[in-house]
């Protein structure tokens, strides 16, 4: 079964925000580069990896539905931040973005019938959940050290531990 044009339309647009999600987590990967919080750069760094994986099995999901991949531009994200506790809250709203975004796919699918695009558009509502709740702990647990020091690096040392989608743990950051 081929897709229905408006969903079709949808779907390249959300591997566009699943690129453009992982073009913001890169940048705010960049800018914990710049910080002694190599930690939290890694962390980043992974989520704008896991992103990337998103908007491919979106893509792929395109493809096997025999639709045309239409790729779009991707805007410049946000690249400076105040502290590790302004990217957590950016990061959240990121998420939450994301989240309506493919709330908003559910509801189109739904409306043209499109079982196997609901069951597609299912999964990644559950790792919405999952996602949110990653980021809000993080930021949660930054409120409480608030400006302290040693909080701050025991948080990065284990944002650090973090795996990414591929297992394959950091990126390798240097820093300054």
């Amino acid at each position: 079964m081929t897709l229905n044009p408006k969903l079709t339309q949808l779907l390249n647009e959300q591997i566009n925000n699943e690129m453009s999600s992982s073009y913001v987590y890169l940048a705010m990967a960049a800018w914990f580069e710049q910080t002694p919080y190599m930690g939290f750069a890694s962390w980043m760094f992974n989520q704008s990896r896991e992103e990337t994986m998103h908007a491919l099995k979106f893509y792929q999901y395109v493809v096997d539905r025999d639709a045309v991949v239409v790729l779009q531009p991707i805007a410049q994200p946000k690249a400076t931040f105040e502290s590790p506790i302004d990217v957590f809250e950016h990061s959240l709203k990121q998420e939450q973005l994301v989240t309506q975004q493919i709330n908003d796919l559910y509801d189109v699918a739904e409306q043209v019938k499109d079982h196997s695009s609901k069951n597609l558009l299912l999964w990644f509502l559950n790792e919405q959940i999952e996602e949110e709740k990653t980021v809000r702990d993080m930021l949660d647990r930054l409120r409480l050290a608030g400006t302290d020091p040693a909080s701050l690096l025991v948080l990065d040392r284990e944002a650090a531990q973090r795996q990414s989608p591929t297992g394959s743990g950091g990126h390798g950051g240097h820093g300054k």
